[in-house]
């Protein structure tokens, strides 16, 4: 076995291991051509992230997948390429801590990241949360402040229109787009694509998420 060793709990490692479950798959049509998709984005992930991922992202289960990277301060911005990709929602449990892999391989995972990973991962779904973090066995500050967090941005992003979610989506895998370019995609003059970013309180979304991004970084100072 092949133990990936940083610093969860105290004296713990801070892999995190994401786990992840498509929203009402047994009401969906074509599932096998969602299952395609599912397939094409979790190896576009897998390119894109090429350098933090420690286990890549597969199908497993039903309609779950799951992977790791090495630590979990890059976790929200690789699930928010995810989102973006995929033409479904998803529910996501993220867990910090140790893994344990066979070598040179990517089944049979292990550790106390992936245990709590799955923990968070039936809380989402019973409380119909998109994202859920937990990095320890007892309460933890950190993990609060997160999951509170990434519970305001997920009522922003909750009151999107179609067309907002679609722009945004757009937008976050082109960061660097100004919106001459992005209203050109879909269509609208520069100053409508500013104005659906306006509505859907893109900058708000965006501080919620960098400052998610420095308390993730915190779990590496343990």
């Amino acid at each position: 076995m092949e133990d990936i060793r940083h610093g969860g709990e105290k004296g713990e490692s801070c892999n995190c291991a994401i786990i992840g479950d498509i929203k009402g798959s047994r009401e969906l049509d074509d599932w096998e051509h969602l299952f395609g998709e599912l397939k094409r984005v979790l190896e576009e992930t897998n390119e894109r992230f090429s350098d933090v991922i420690i286990v890549r992202f597969t199908p497993t289960v039903g309609d779950e997948f799951q992977g790791a990277i090495k630590t979990p301060e890059r976790a929200i911005e690789l699930l928010n390429f995810m989102r973006s990709k995929l033409p479904v929602d998803i529910y996501c449990g993220l867990g910090v801590g140790a893994i344990e892999k066979l070598l040179d391989e990517e089944v049979g995972m292990r550790g106390s990241a992936f245990y709590r990973a799955r923990d968070v991962l039936e809380v989402c779904k019973k409380k119909k949360r998109n994202i859920i973090i937990k990095s320890s066995s007892t309460p933890n500050p950190t993990d609060d402040m997160i999951n509170e967090l990434l519970r305001f941005i997920e009522l922003l992003e909750n009151s999107w229109t179609e067309r907002q979610r679609a722009l945004v989506s757009y937008y976050r895998l082109h960061p660097n787009f100004t919106y001459e370019q992005l209203g050109k995609h879909f269509g609208y003059t520069r100053q409508a694509a500013y104005q659906f970013l306006i509505g859907a309180h893109w900058e708000l979304v965006m501080a919620g998420n960098n400052l998610v991004n420095k308390l993730l970084k915190s779990y590496l100072k343990k």
